[in-house]
């Protein structure tokens, strides 16, 4: 039953979106007296904090109105590193605020403005590495550190015009890992290079061939050690190894429990272990501590929901979830119902709250469910339904949601989007469609070279199976997903508009050509090796998996959100995609923010949710007030 719209300041979905504070935690591994948190505890906006382990407070070292979403703390404590661009566009130049607090300064004046893909800072502390895209080409480069606090300029270590990412240097900063696509550079098949960071000169190289994928995790903490925690793909699922870079000697990690992915997180201080995340079964993960003497596994005592790992796809030492000083580990965990909050584990004693967590009105629980795709592949969703009397069970109108990447995954994680759906009687199905991690090469790697296709078909099955288990009338369901789940959302009320009642669509990608015209060096990258090629190269798929091409089918209401600042999902595609649906007299509401890809703050975040409310109020014909 749904219930009357809840637009009371205190209602509970609008508080959960602002007691979900906990963006993520680091500790400074050369200093564990420092950390930072990421987090929003003086205001809607999430900033960065100073954090004095020892007495737990926390002082803010980043503006509320100018914040990065990452941050990146030195080995000792001493500076704050991020990247400062305009307005959430994610191109701009590095800069460090002290620990104490201070304005930015940038440490690299000189060079263009640039995207951001790899960064690390040497354990010794003594090298910064940044991967800077810019002029369509992957730019490394190395910033001699002082002790006294100096800097130098960048000098270039490694360029290259393949989609080339992530930086990991070693202890002492001799080294430094990167992984490159140069072997197979339109399939997104990695190798790792290792460069003297000196010279510049390439040290050694690990491959697995054109069919599977390498990626460099963390280096040894330990100084003088040249081993690489690394992954590859070669057995099908992501696996751990560790590869000495200097002998070129290499020894896979033997865990026979995983039920697919096993992801590592980190090193303990003395590198004789490591931490890492796999599944226990389809969907649900364990956070294991390994040893590397004798293989043993041992599970930490814990929940099931959700391990942030780590906090930054792009650099190698802020993980969310780590070793902590005294031997245990600091988790970062979450399930559907609970918002994020850092414990400390072991393998024997209850989770103990590390960082006291706000007050959160308790949200529903998710359930994992699974169907076929079209092709019999079975297909993995997690499913929330509202809090009704069993007798008053479904059909309920419902949220079909779809997840940004498509590189990622949705898990039992909180959620105060979705807990928003089911407060107000909605039934919420978020679908981990071909194109997600975690599920095997194969099933990654599906929607390479023909974009949309299979997407398409898993999002109609879930459609088909949530009609058949009575939880869905066929004319209630709304789509709803944001980046890449936006394309997915305007692509399916495209491509089969009789099926669905609605469509939610923030920050999507609607034309594929004027995206790659107008997005960032490295966003061009990734549509390369998303569709096997350039808009030149292949101008009849980027044409034809474009909703703009297909724009007059569409006959469901479409809401989207548009960041005038975005660098991925690009304004000018999507002005022209307004005018085209308002040419065509279509219910579609396009509302302009001035941010990036990401909407800021919570208060901006709740906002957002409600027009997404009163838009599937309205065309579901629920009682309600329409769209502002």
């Amino acid at each position: 039953m749904v219930t009357p719209l809840q637009l009371d300041s205190d209602a509970p979905w609008r508080q959960r979106f602002h007691c979900n504070t906990l963006g993520y935690t680091y500790l400074a591994p050369e200093n564990n007296d420092r950390g930072i948190v990421h987090a929003s505890l003086d205001g809607p906006a999430k900033r960065f904090y100073a954090w004095d382990t020892r007495d737990n407070s926390l002082n803010p070292l980043t503006a509320a109105d100018d914040s990065p979403s990452y941050a990146w703390l030195g080995p000792t404590g001493d500076f704050l590193y991020y990247l400062q661009d305009d307005r959430g566009s994610e191109i701009g130049h590095i800069v460090r605020v002290p620990f104490g607090g201070g304005p930015p300064v940038d440490l690299t004046p000189d060079l263009p403005s640039y995207t951001l893909r790899g960064f690390d800072i040497s354990r010794s502390g003594n090298l910064l590495a940044f991967d800077a895209v810019y002029e369509n080409q992957y730019w490394f480069y190395c910033l001699d550190l002082d002790s006294n606090g100096s800097v130098s300029g960048p000098r270039l270590v490694y360029s290259a015009s393949e989609e080339t990412w992530a930086c990991h240097l070693s202890c002492d900063g001799s080294l430094l890992a990167v992984k490159s696509t140069k072997r197979a550079p339109r399939s997104r098949r990695y190798a790792v290079l290792v460069f003297d960071a000196g010279s510049g000169e390439q040290v050694a190289e690990l491959w697995d061939g054109a069919e599977h994928s390498v990626e460099p995790i963390q280096f040894s903490p330990v100084a003088g050690d040249a081993r690489l925690l690394a992954t590859t793909t070669a057995g099908g699922f992501t696996q751990p190894l560790i590869w000495d870079a200097r002998a070129d000697e290499r020894t896979g990690l033997n865990i026979p429990q995983a039920a697919g992915d096993i992801l590592p997180l980190d090193w303990s201080h003395d590198g004789s272990k490591l931490l890492v995340q796999l599944k226990t079964t389809e969907e649900e993960q364990g956070l294991f501590v390994y040893r590397l003497s004798d293989g043993d596994l041992s599970p930490l005592f814990h929940e099931p929901g959700t391990f942030r790992g780590r906090a930054g796809t792009f650099h190698t030492g802020a993980a969310a979830t780590f070793f902590a000083p005294d031997g245990t580990v600091w988790a970062q965990w979450s399930d559907a119902a609970h918002p994020a909050r850092l414990l400390s584990l072991t393998a024997t004693e209850p989770p103990k709250p590390v960082l006291p967590v706000p007050d959160c009105p308790p949200g529903r629980p998710w359930q994992s469910v699974s169907f076929p795709s079209s092709d019999g592949v079975a297909i993995q969703a997690w499913l929330g339904l509202p809090e009704t009397p069993q007798e008053m069970g479904g059909p309920y109108p419902t949220i079909l949601h779809v997840h940004g990447g498509p590189t990622g995954a949705v898990s039992n994680s909180f959620d105060a989007t979705s807990q928003a759906w089911l407060d107000h009687g909605f039934a919420f199905l978020s679908v981990n469609y071909r194109g997600s991690t975690t599920f095997g090469r194969e099933f990654q790697d599906k929607i390479n070279g023909d974009v949309g296709r299979w997407e398409l078909e898993d999002m109609l099955a879930a459609r088909r199976w949530l009609i058949r288990q009575g939880i869905s009338a066929p004319d209630k369901i709304v789509l709803e997903g944001g980046s890449y789940g936006g394309f997915l959302t305007a692509w399916a009320l495209s491509q089969a508009p009789d099926l669905w009642a609605g469509g939610v669509a923030p920050v999507a990608i609607v034309d594929w050509t004027m995206n790659y015209e107008d997005s960032s060096a490295a966003m061009k990258g990734w549509a390369q090796m998303l569709f096997g090629g350039t808009p030149q190269e292949k101008p009849d798929l980027y044409r034809d998996r474009s909703p703009l091409t297909h724009a007059a089918a569409i006959t469901a209401p479409l809401l989207i959100f548009q960041g005038k600042h975005d660098s991925r999902a690009t304004p000018r595609q999507m002005a022209r995609f307004a005018a085209e649906m308002e040419a065509m007299q279509k219910d579609f509401t396009l509302v302009w923010l001035d941010s990036g890809h990401g909407f800021g703050d919570a208060a901006t975040a709740e906002r957002i949710q409600e027009t997404h409310l009163k838009f599937a109020y309205r065309v579901l014909g629920l009682p309600g007030p329409d769209v502002d």
